[in-house]
């Protein structure tokens, strides 16, 4: 091993010296970053986690104004990107107060739409940028490998014109070929490394605190869905026919009466006239009218009662195909 390393270029050594150089300052940095955005969902959710809900009850009903108006106040006290985020989701809360229910604040949209993971991962940490890092490293380290070998390549030489040694510069290149190969597998365990602590260090817990602050979010405001609003509605009309029902009832018991100009015929006075085959005679009804003292012959209502194959009263002018007239006039 020691005579490997001795073997080395000394231009391989420092494109390794290089690589892992530059994979230590990109994992420092992807470090920060996380840090800074796991800071950030921590500020926003310990200022909401002493609102949660403790009850179905409440979340059926929404956030009190009581209670809203102390959220409010509460996040007055944010900064930053976090203070940015609690906009967004004032912003999306309603009021809305079902039927016969107390009223409550509710969020109209669903959080995951409100803060989208994109905003709450780029002002912190550019994810982009750290899963392009270990392709990086492969590729430096590939270079430094190919452009070792083409410099090696570029001594050696072929002269026909001496037979005893016609190529040159090929110990050169053998002697040091298995060293141009070291700065290809440095960058492959760099990107490895990279590749684990990237995945499993910082977007893993990243990615969960995310959704535990989207959970603590919902549970404080309860979404506010058309189904929600329809069920209240249908619950509503449930009510108010149950309500109106005695008050029909009582109408139906009431007298009804008819509207016939100017006298009005009582039922009351109508089930007290003789009856015949077809009811009543249009003479007995014309004949009642309690509410006058003395009747006029031009008053009395005149039947013009007309025999059709001796089974009904048919107008003239109707049988004779005229317009419709009335049948009685004054």
């Amino acid at each position: 091993m020691p005579l490997l390393f001795r073997r080395i270029p000394p231009e391989i050594q420092f494109a390794c010296e290089l690589l892992v150089t530059l994979a230590i300052v990109f994992l420092v940095r992807m470090l920060i970053e996380r840090r800074h955005a796991l800071r950030a969902y921590a500020e926003l959710g310990d200022t909401l986690s002493r609102f949660v809900h403790s009850s179905r009850e409440e979340r059926a009903t929404g956030v009190s104004p009581e209670r809203m108006d102390q959220i409010r106040t509460a996040c007055e006290f944010l900064r930053g990107t976090p203070a940015k985020w609690w906009l967004a989701v004032d912003e999306s809360l309603e009021y809305y107060q079902p039927p016969n229910y107390p009223g409550g604040w509710f969020s109209i949209r669903p959080i995951a739409e409100i803060l989208p993971e994109d905003e709450l991962i780029a002002p912190f940490y550019h994810a982009a940028f750290h899963q392009a890092v270990p392709g990086v490293l492969t590729a430096l380290g590939l270079l430094a490998t190919f452009s070792a070998i083409l410099v090696a390549l570029s001594g050696v030489s072929y002269n026909a014109a001496n037979p005893v040694q016609p190529v040159t510069g090929i110990d050169t290149l053998i002697n040091g070929l298995a060293g141009k190969f070291l700065s290809s597998i440095i960058a492959l365990i760099l990107s490895v490394s990279f590749t684990l602590v990237e995945k499993k260090v910082c977007e893993r817990q990243i990615f969960q605190r995310i959704d535990s602050l989207r959970s603590l979010i919902s549970s404080i405001f309860p979404v506010l869905s058309q189904t929600r609003i329809l069920l209240d509605l249908q619950r509503f009309g449930f009510a108010y026919r149950s309500d109106a029902a005695p008050a029909a009832e009582s109408v139906d018991s009431q007298e009804a009466t008819f509207d016939a100009g100017p006298e009005t015929v009582s039922l009351e006075h109508t089930a007290e006239l003789p009856q015949g085959d077809d009811g009543p005679a249009p003479d007995d009804l014309l004949s009642v009218a309690p509410d006058s003292e003395e009747q006029s012959p031009e008053s009395i209502i005149q039947a013009k009662p007309a025999l059709n194959d001796g089974s009904a009263d048919v107008d003239p002018g109707l049988a004779k195909g005229a317009p419709l007239a009335p049948r009685f006039q004054l």
